[in-house]
């Protein structure tokens, strides 16, 4: 299994790829910082997940510096981009926070729902202080791996 990770937080992105390794040993894991750099290697190669941040910058610049406009719905973007471009995925949308732009992450999860179909697996909400956001990362991760790996 393939997984490619868009988060520009560094300490959020090496905490879900350590985690990822840990429980799944054998899936290979990619990472992105940006708008265009996750969406240039979702077109370029075959991933079974992709795992998004919701807020995330218009593109990668030097040691996080000068990297354009920050996207309150980033992983969004990503999203409609791939459907757009009729490119097949796996989506889960993994945040910190509760709203982008002044709507819920409830509401914007009913909406990729509706666009997405069966290719979006929901919202996770990360968070340091507890690890909830671990086992919901489990199930869908393995959720994935049962119903839709080749």
């Amino acid at each position: 299994m393939k997984i490619l990770i868009v988060e520009d937080d560094e300490n959020k992105r090496k905490a879900i790829a350590n985690y990822i390794m840990q429980t799944f040993p054998k899936v290979e894991i990619k990472e992105a910082n940006s708008y265009l750099s996750g969406v240039d290697m979702a077109m370029q190669y075959d991933f079974d997940l992709l795992l998004l941040d919701m807020s995330i910058p218009n593109f990668d610049g030097k040691d996080n510096k000068n990297s354009g406009e920050k996207l309150k719905n980033g992983g969004e973007l990503i999203i409609q981009e791939l459907l757009d471009e009729k490119i097949q995925f796996h989506c889960t949308i993994i945040t910190q926070y509760e709203t982008f732009n002044n709507e819920s992450l409830e509401s914007i999860d009913r909406r990729l729902k509706r666009i997405c179909g069966n290719q979006y697996h929901g919202c996770i909400r990360y968070n340091t202080n507890n690890d909830q956001w671990k086992e919901l990362l489990k199930n869908n991760i393995e959720n994935v791996i049962n119903s839709y790996c080749r």
